[in-house]
């Protein structure tokens, strides 16, 4: 059985994106924003008047704090678009970030469903590779809300799909299109400069006769490296004054904070702090939260692809060449070889860990396509028919329930759990650890009273501070944030411990006032200060 392309596969195609869209600029508006959101908002803001300032020959601020080192790929240009369009209040500023987001990570839905079909020459494969991505609940609420992991998995899709056609094809075109997209995953997060490197590595080998070096590749490889660099240069402000030093320097300040985050992570039912959290914490998380049809074929998919290396690496010896057949076989490597390096990196340096697997997204279009190699190989195996279609039947019904699931709890699928996991982990793992749901229970509680202000506090691992900036100028005055639990009218618990001083309600004091629930399960409570 296989899958081929059709007369109407273009109009499907066509009227498939466009739902996407569609659905993407009617619900980006209803979701809320992280902990991390205005921190970087105002990194964004820093560096548009930094630039300002460095063009007009003024004095320069000191750069040596960690957020003024990071990367402002994403904020920058947004804070030059929210001047465009002359948005002075946070509200609209962080509508229009999530918009944006989104957008970004739609175009990288069509360069995905590029690469794919130039790769398996089928539309129905590429569609399918799509719809994997997007299915994903928590993909696609962070895909609007989630400007460093998801913005950073959809550079990576275009990183992908450039290293595909230069491989194919290493005319200057490519090559030029291959060095931005390094530069911005690059520039975008330190774990961005392994893509690169791996994919030069290997297509040197895959370019290497013998021993003979082919001197053109050599220099294809010496231009990419040299362009990449100054892409990131061009783009990253902070390197502007002194390129090589504050590179060095925030690549190392970066990678050290991101051993030192301390939070509590709420994991298979105990608590752990960030810096000691189990080895196989996100190889978990990823297990619970990624759709049962996608997890089935991705597991065939990797096991194919590991035994077929592995048999071409034990047939170097005899034909003294390399372990893949040719090119699409070399990109096949290329990707099993970033799951698993980036895996065990992430495992073995990162010792900090946070907020289930959203640090390793980027490497979800990996596994998508390599699922995609599991089930053609799965549907051209010689079973009866009715095998084949009972397992596209449980596939095609996983994803029914997913879209179902998705619009009932809508807009809080960031808490998804697969099939087989949710019955154990909504009890034993962390739900809405950034927040998310605070927005929607500060807007109710403005629409259940009418007296002003209202003092709201939070008594978990959450800030409200934040989700106030998603309202409009007139309704942020009806608050007061109060830090003291005891002085508030209404305690927001979002289920988020924190590592110490965690507060209890008193119930004679405060009355469950309501909840927001998704599968049965509270993830927000607000409690009401009895009169």
């Amino acid at each position: 059985m296989s899958l081929k392309n059709n007369k109407k596969a273009d109009l499907f195609i066509y009227i498939f994106f466009i739902l996407i869209f569609v659905t993407g600029i009617s619900v980006y508006k209803d979701y809320g924003l992280t902990l991390d959101d205005e921190i970087y908002r105002k990194n964004g803001e820093f560096y548009y008047y930094y630039i300002i300032d460095f063009f007009s020959g003024k004095q320069l601020p000191e750069l040596k704090s960690l957020i003024k080192t990071a990367p402002v790929l994403f904020e920058l240009p947004l804070v030059f678009l929210s001047k465009l369009f002359h948005y002075d209040q946070t509200k609209q500023i962080y509508e229009l970030s999530h918009i944006v987001n989104f957008i970004i990570f739609y175009v990288s839905l069509i360069f995905l469903y590029k690469l794919i079909y130039k790769k398996f020459k089928s539309k129905i494969y590429a569609a399918i590779g799509v719809l994997g991505l997007i299915i994903s609940p928590r993909i696609f609420a962070e895909s609007f809300y989630n400007s460093r992991d998801i913005f950073f998995l959809s550079l990576i899709i275009f990183n992908l799909y450039a290293a595909y056609n230069f491989l194919n094809n290493s005319n200057f075109k490519n090559l030029l299109y291959f060095s931005f997209t390094s530069a911005l995953v690059v520039y975008a997060k330190v774990i961005g400069i392994v893509p690169p490197i791996l994919f030069l590595f290997l297509y040197f080998l895959n370019n290497l006769k013998g021993s003979h070096i082919n001197k053109k590749i050599l220099q294809n490889i010496f231009i990419i490296i040299f362009l990449t660099f100054f892409f990131i240069y061009c783009m990253w402000p902070y390197l502007w004054t002194d390129p090589i030093n504050n590179f060095l320097y925030s690549f190392k300040l970066m990678t050290k904070a991101q051993n030192e985050i301390l939070v509590l992570n709420y994991y298979l039912g105990d608590f752990y702090s960030s810096i000691s959290t189990p080895w196989h914490y996100r190889i978990v998380w990823f297990l619970f939260t990624t759709p049962v049809f996608i997890l089935f074929f991705a597991i065939i998919g990797f096991i194919l692809l590991s035994f077929h290396f592995s048999i071409g690496f034990l047939r170097i010896a005899d034909d003294k060449t390399n372990p893949w057949r040719n090119n699409n076989e070399m990109f096949d490597f290329y990707l099993l070889l970033n799951l698993i390096f980036i895996t065990f990196l992430a495992s073995k340096f990162n010792t900090s860990v946070s907020g289930g697997w959203r640090h390793l997204y980027f490497l979800y279009p990996i596994l998508i396509i390599i699922s995609l190699i599991g089930l053609e190989y799965f549907l051209n195996l010689k079973f009866k028919k009715i095998y084949n279609f009972l397992i596209l039947i449980l596939a095609v019904s996983n994803i029914l329930y997913i879209s179902i699931w998705s619009y009932k709890f809508h807009p809080h699928q960031n808490v998804y759990f697969n099939l087989i996991s949710k019955k154990f982990a909504k009890k034993n793992f962390d739900l809405d650890y950034w927040g998310l749901s605070n927005i929607h229970v500060l807007r109710k509680i403005l629409e259940k009273n009418d007296f002003y202000p209202i003092k709201v506090s939070a008594i978990s691992f959450t800030s409200l501070y934040e989700s106030v900036l998603l309202l409009n100028d007139n309704d942020k005055k009806k608050f007061i944030i109060e830090y003291n639990p005891n002085n508030a009218d209404f305690i927001i618990d979002n289920y988020i411990r924190k590592i110490r001083k965690n507060y209890k309600v008193d119930n004679k004091t405060y009355t469950k006032y309501f909840e927001i629930i998704v599968d049965e399960i509270p993830i927000n409570t607000v409690y009401k200060k009895n009169k």
